[in-house]
């Protein structure tokens, strides 16, 4: 009868809600049994504390014996919940702390708690109802050191934690488990760091971004979609050949993968490739600078490796490769063009951070299984940052002299940014150095590692420790898994339709038609807007000014479509607009002040919209000249 609880214990309503959010720990929880060294104790105020055996006849306690309530509200006070939303609490006891900082904490606020002991947790869901804290969806619970699982589950949060995070550390907690502590603060660390740098790419390369799109309408509208090549090579191995320094140990193996593994080039070791002997079929660009124009020069006129490109990457590349080109389905570019609905035979992929990143999703995209990296470091291997013989060296080589060489060059290039460095583990454990945009490549990688159904193997033989990835050299990869031939595919590839060119300056002159309706609603609304931010006071005029402003987001609501095209051009104001909102949410003003803060932020978004609509009725005029002008298309 010790398994039967009543129906309103503490136990059955914490762990009906925590079945409803996190299924898995919750059969953990259930499945601990406690332990003599563990003991609940009612506390001199009443409410129950916890000691822990950490040793025969040495108790100590996880909470005061006294006021663990009081003790846990002191705990969370110091926390700033008018700045901060995401919260990191090391160890959760019986939860005072955790409760106390969720009352604090504003209604959108996340609390990751870190608690190896699930004892701990099972005697807290005992002796405690938390179930309005863990049934609200705000509560994270990790009890593992699982790297992929802590930045699955983080990513989701990740634009939050870009405006800051706040620790809270219950110290009896942490003691216990410090390892665990210490190195889920390390990992907390990095994610913190790559969570910002992804921000603020997608802040800084919007704008430009857009533009490439754009620009390459005629491309992307005339060149088939990826939806002809899923599932080509089920099963199949693919060998993904990226441009890390560990590549010159290797790459005179890659001969042996020819005809019995798909091979995927990212661009950079195109033309090395070539010089082998090895015709990949695949090459991988998204790079939206004209200097990759240098990885598609002097390449032999018959070429048949397919070209697959983002939308955004430089036009110039386009022209310059003499083989297939596929472009990856865009949903800027399908918006664009919404009349043609290109959205129903351009498929898509994850987008890549790299030109590694989209190879892998490629590969995925094609069936193969497994999938093995080659050349992929993520770090200096050596003191090098380029495989030998790319070209890069090209770039260099009016510099060299005998007081110059390309191994100087290469240290140079590391130097350079020796104010990002940090040390990571290698893929034999040893210490190797590489820089923060690295590692936030190698973060992402870890994360699709995670989430994958093939198995990936790492045969840089060098270069950064992969977690998910299987490392085994390259000959042992090539014998294990490329030994039997690829099956025969069918050369379906179709000629380019630029008779639909004409279909897509139809499309952008209607754009651009919306944006000016777009910039003069704006620019009707701000004067509105500011009447309301300084005049707050007096209701009546206020609630005038509503009345037209409502009435103009009503003709703006009809225009919504083109209004999130306009947004790719203004993405920092809508991360300061994301900024504003979450602290306006989690401070505590009084209603006026609330209200003022908001128009405030309101005159700042709609005067950056405008502006951004202006900019993109000349982005679009510009697009329709260079069509018109057979520009942006083959020749």
């Amino acid at each position: 009868m010790r398994f039967v609880q009543p129906e309103d214990a503490a136990y059955v309503r914490n762990l009906a809600a925590l079945w409803a959010v996190d299924p898995e720990l919750a059969e953990r929880i259930e499945c601990t049994e406690p332990e003599a060294a563990y003991r609940v104790e009612a506390s001199k105020a009443g409410p129950p504390t916890l000691a822990v055996e950490n040793a025969p006849g040495r108790w100590v306690y996880l909470h005061s014996r006294h006021h663990p309530a009081d003790e846990g509200r002191r705990l969370a006070e110091p926390a700033d919940t008018d700045q901060h939303v995401v919260f990191y609490v090391h160890g959760f006891g019986l939860g005072y702390h955790v409760e106390a900082l969720f009352e604090r904490a504003s209604s959108e606020a996340v609390l990751c708690v870190f608690e190896a002991d699930l004892t701990v947790l099972r005697l807290a869901m005992e002796a405690r109802d938390l179930s309005a804290v863990i049934s609200s969806r705000r509560l994270l619970i990790f009890t593992t050191a699982d790297k992929a699982d802590l930045l699955v589950r983080l990513t989701r949060h990740s634009a939050m934690i870009t405006l800051g995070t706040e620790t809270l550390v219950h110290s009896p907690s942490y003691q216990r488990h410090k390892e665990f502590h210490d190195q889920i603060t390390v990992w907390l660390e990095e994610f913190a760091s790559y969570f910002q740098t992804g921000m603020n790419t997608l802040v800084l390369n919007g704008r430009r971004t857009a533009e490439n799109i754009a620009r390459n309408l005629g491309w992307y509208v005339a060149t088939p979609g990826l939806q002809r090549l899923r599932d080509r090579y089920p099963k199949a191995p693919a060998v993904i050949v990226s441009a890390g320094p560990s590549l010159r140990k290797n790459k005179h193996l890659l001969k042996r993968a020819d005809g019995k593994a798909v091979i995927i080039a990212v661009q950079t070791t195109l033309q090395p490739l070539l010089e082998l002997g090895v015709r990949p079929h695949f090459v991988t660009s998204l790079d939206y600078h004209d200097i990759c124009t240098r990885f598609f020069e002097k390449l032999p006129a018959d070429l048949r490796t397919e070209l697959v490109a983002e939308p955004k990457a430089s036009s110039a590349i386009f022209g310059l490769h003499p083989g297939p080109l596929t472009i990856l389905g865009n949903e800027f570019a399908d918006n664009l063009l919404r009349e043609m609905r290109l959205d129903q035979e351009k498929a898509r992929i994850q987008a890549g951070a790299t030109v590694a990143h989209l190879a892998y999703y490629l590969a995925e995209h094609l069936g193969c299984d497994p999938i093995i990296f080659v050349g992929q470091d993520l770090g200096f291997s050596d003191g090098l940052c380029y495989t030998p013989g790319t070209s890069y060296e090209d770039v260099w080589r009016p510099e060299l002299s005998r007081f110059c060489t390309l191994e100087m060059k290469q240290w140079e290039q590391i130097v350079r940014d020796r104010h990002i460095l940090r040390k990571i583990p290698d893929y034999a454990g040893r210490p190797m150095y590489t820089e923060e945009r690295l590692f936030t490549y190698l973060q992402q990688f870890e994360r699709d590692f995670a989430r994958t159904d093939r198995k990936v193997i790492d045969a840089t033989e060098g270069g950064a420790l992969k977690r998910g990835a299987e490392a085994m050299t390259l000959a042992d990869a090539l014998d294990r898994y490329c030994a039997r031939e690829l099956p025969r595919v069918a050369d379906d590839y179709p000629p380019p339709r630029w008779e639909r060119v004409a279909d897509v300056a139809a499309c952008l002159r209607n754009r651009r038609s919306e944006a000016a309706e777009v910039e003069a609603i704006s620019r009707e609304t701000l004067p509105l807007l500011e009447e309301v931010r300084d005049h707050i006071e007096d209701q009546a005029r206020v609630n005038r000014a509503i009345a037209k402003i409502d009435a103009l987001r009503a003709r703006m609501n009809g225009l919504g479509p083109c209004y999130d095209l306009i947004l790719q051009l203004t993405q920092l104001s809508e991360m300061n607009r994301f900024q504003q909102d979450r602290r306006i949410a989690a401070s505590r003003v009084g209603a006026a002040e609330r209200q003022r803060r908001q128009v405030g932020r309101d005159v700042a978004n709609v005067r950056a919209m405008a502006d951004a609509a202006a900019e993109f009725q000349k982005l679009m005029g510009d697009v329709i000249d260079r069509l018109e002008a057979g520009r942006g298309v083959a020749a």
